[in-house]
């Protein structure tokens, strides 16, 4: 009977350091995952450490992805039944005030990750990575990933991109912030695109147009 319990006490204890090194190996593979950088990211929001944001947010990346969605918006909103040279025409005409779009939404698209990622803080951290399919979507392709949040009441969309061990937030997509910078702007960059040649916007309408583009382009973000 002792030799039963001997043996069944060595089988209790070498099952539960096989599951302990199962779990570890386990671990140690998600910490190579999108998600285990996300939940490095909320947690760096709840402790308001900046220096753990900068190196896991690509702020200049972010901004550049960005600006396309103000774009498309613009099109989307007034550019209905346009010829396609129109079209054509419209991203050239954005061109201008993209800088300064950008100046403005660079310090914004942070912060408005961090409100949002900030809305998991009642998720565990082990939680949101061992279990980050409740809450997320996870698409990897290769070095790219998109994650999108599954919780209608919590919307994030981000596309990461790894960086050595560990992903960074590359892209945000906020459909309401570039709805409002192109209900601010988009309107004035159709009728600059539909007036044709850039080349020629000497003229007073035109210069003018842009003048009053970049104006609002300063104040969409302030």
């Amino acid at each position: 009977m002792k030799n039963v319990l001997k043996f069944a006490g060595i089988a209790v204890v070498s099952v539960t350091v096989v599951a302990a090194i199962a779990a570890l190996l386990y671990w140690h593979h998600l910490k190579d995952s999108p998600q285990y950088s996300l939940a490095l990211i909320v947690d760096a929001a709840n402790r308001n450490d900046q220096s753990e944001l900068d190196s896991l947010v690509d702020v200049d990346a972010i901004t550049d992805n960005f600006m396309p969605q103000v774009t498309a918006k613009a099109v989307e909103m007034y550019g209905k039944g346009l010829p396609p040279a129109v079209i054509e025409r419209l991203k050239l005409v954005a061109v201008p005030i993209m800088p300064v779009v950008k100046a403005q939404a660079r310090p914004a698209l942070p912060k408005l990750i961090r409100e949002r990622v900030q809305k998991f803080n009642d998720v565990p951290f082990p939680l949101m990575v061992i279990g980050a399919d409740r809450y997320l979507r996870v698409q990897v392709q290769g070095n790219d990933a998109t994650v999108e949040s599954k919780l209608p009441d919590q919307p994030l969309k981000l596309k990461m991109t790894r960086v050595g061990d560990r992903w960074k937030v590359t892209g945000f997509q906020d459909d309401a912030l570039a709805t409002e910078i192109a209900r601010r702007i988009g309107e004035e960059l159709v009728a600059i695109a539909m007036a044709g040649d850039l080349g020629n916007k000497a003229n007073s309408s035109g210069l003018n147009g842009l003048k009053d583009l970049l104006r609002q382009a300063e104040e969409i973000l302030q």
